[in-house]
């Protein structure tokens, strides 16, 4: 039993710490905390604009829906984070990272291999977006642009900016894996509760132990004695059931009354039979003044014709 539960044990940790070494993308485990901005995708990008008024266009763990226009970046490589629109073609700050860092506190996620960067060889855009904490801002907020380098708008190769919103702040972990886990914790739990108090009061009522010796054992046979008791102690509760059951049914079914099919006591089916006028109490009909009447008005008739076969006359 030991050795099973050490298995089980170590089985369910080595799940676990897989789990969290392959994070989920725009998530983050990080010093018993977790983060995750997926929330903070959008049907539409997000749009500001930089210091010189050119458009920018920014999406998170996906790529913009703003159609790109002459960025210099090829399908293969990805999708485009963001851009900025300028007058000569659209220029893409990175390719979409769902990989998210710790730094200084807060979340960071580094785009790059964008655009190329006008006048320098083999260097392309990027861009660097700071996620704040910050519980003041119930709605997903907005980017802010902090720095550009070079400073030239036109030129601009590296991006720097700021996002103050509450979805970058610490949350529950929700997930299929988690909940299975919760799930498990709690039903292990509720079992072994439920076979120490059946086995301590087993060897007390049934065993007639006492002192330590009432205490559960956790030992394989033991499991299968409390086990086996459970289970007979549940198939007889169920026999019973069932023979109150079919007791109920059969009561019912000598009190139906044929005639009307509803349910009715002994006591109403034997006054309606009482009651029926197809069956005559008595062979003579009692009238007002005390005389008595045959209660077939051609019985009279019957017997004449009677005695006028025996006698050979037929009575016209």
């Amino acid at each position: 039993m030991c050795r099973l539960t050490s298995s089980l044990c170590a089985t369910l940790l080595l799940f676990a710490t897989s789990a969290f070494a392959a994070e989920k993308p725009c998530t983050l485990h990080d010093g018993g905390s977790y983060y995750d901005l997926n929330p903070l995708k959008a049907s539409k990008d997000y749009e500001f604009q930089t210091d010189d008024g050119h458009a920018f266009y920014l999406n998170v763990c996906r790529g913009v829906t703003t159609d790109p226009w002459n960025t210099g970046v090829d399908e293969s490589d990805g999708d485009i984070a963001g851009l900025v629109r300028r007058d000569h073609g659209d220029f893409a700050i990175g390719i979409v990272n769902t990989t998210l860092e710790m730094r200084e506190g807060g979340l960071m996620i580094r785009q790059s291999n964008g655009s190329p960067c006008d006048g320098m060889d083999d260097v392309r855009g990027s861009s660097t977006i700071r996620f704040i904490c910050d519980t003041s801002v119930y709605a997903a907020g907005r980017p802010v642009l902090l720095d550009q380098w070079p400073a030239d708008d036109k030129k601009a190769c590296r991006y720097e900016l700021e996002w103050r919103t509450h979805y970058a702040c610490p949350t529950g972990e929700h997930g299929l894996f988690g909940g299975l886990i919760v799930f498990g914790v709690i039903t292990v739990v509720i079992f072994l509760m439920a076979f120490i108090v059946i086995s301590t009061l087993y060897n007390r009522f049934v065993l007639r132990l006492s002192g330590y010796d009432q205490m559960p054992r956790f030992t394989l046979s033991h499991v299968h004695e409390i086990v086996g008791v459970c289970s007979d102690f549940f198939r007889s509760m169920l026999d019973h059931f069932i023979s109150r059951s079919s007791s109920w049914r059969n009561r019912g079914y000598r009190n139906l009354n044929s005639t009307s099919h509803h349910w009715t006591s002994r006591e109403e089916e034997e006054a309606m039979i009482a009651s029926d006028p197809l069956e005559p109490e008595s062979e003579g009909i009692h009238v007002a003044g005390g005389e008595s009447r045959d209660a077939n008005p051609w019985g009279e008739g019957r017997q004449a014709d009677e005695e006028g076969r025996d006698q050979g006359i037929i009575r016209l």
